[in-house]
């Protein structure tokens, strides 16, 4: 019954830990006060309201409906050092490149000034971020729909000069 127990428990915070939506991030650039470039910080998108980047000595929430643009950079690649053949102990270096991305977040801040704010994180919590930001802010998402490529609609009336008829949804 006793391992039962700690393997239970062992499955459920493995899930927990798991489920939480949270990523390291570093601080690049912005003009948000109370943070400095090059900090490390942990971004939380568990919030249906907003985002969270919390700092060991700070703490930013950044509602989603402030965010008015957010930009994901190009894919950063960095391979690590090169190391002698001869030392196998750095095989699994060798092997393994990091892919970073950065995102740009502008948002209007609780006293109305606009804000500014550059995150560098892995390429999978960032693309996860740019897309929970997508989904909660109507600013950021993007307006396009698979269907204005082929049909003509009022929505992409510009594109194909608006003259004859419009198909309706």
């Amino acid at each position: 019954m006793r391992y039962l127990t700690l393997s239970i428990l062992t499955i459920v915070s493995g899930g927990l830990l798991a489920a939480s939506d949270a990523a390291t991030v570093t601080y690049i650039d912005g003009n948000v006060a109370e943070l400095s470039p090059g900090a490390g910080a942990t971004l939380h998108m568990d919030n249906p309201q907003s985002m969270e980047l919390k700092t060991p000595l700070h703490q930013v929430r950044i509602p989603y409906t402030q965010i008015s643009k957010a930009e994901l950079s190009a894919v950063l690649a960095r391979t690590p050092d090169s190391e002698p053949l001869y030392k196998v102990w750095a095989l699994p270096k060798r092997l393994v490149k990091s892919e970073t991305r950065q995102m740009t977040v502008d948002f209007t801040d609780g006293s109305g000034q606009n804000q500014t704010l550059t995150l560098q994180m892995s390429k999978t919590s960032a693309e996860s971020a740019f897309t929970t930001i997508k989904r909660h802010s109507a600013k950021v998402a993007d307006n396009t729909w698979w269907g204005d490529n082929y049909w003509k609609t009022s929505r992409n009336k510009d594109t194909w000069g608006g003259a004859g008829t419009i198909a309706q949804k």
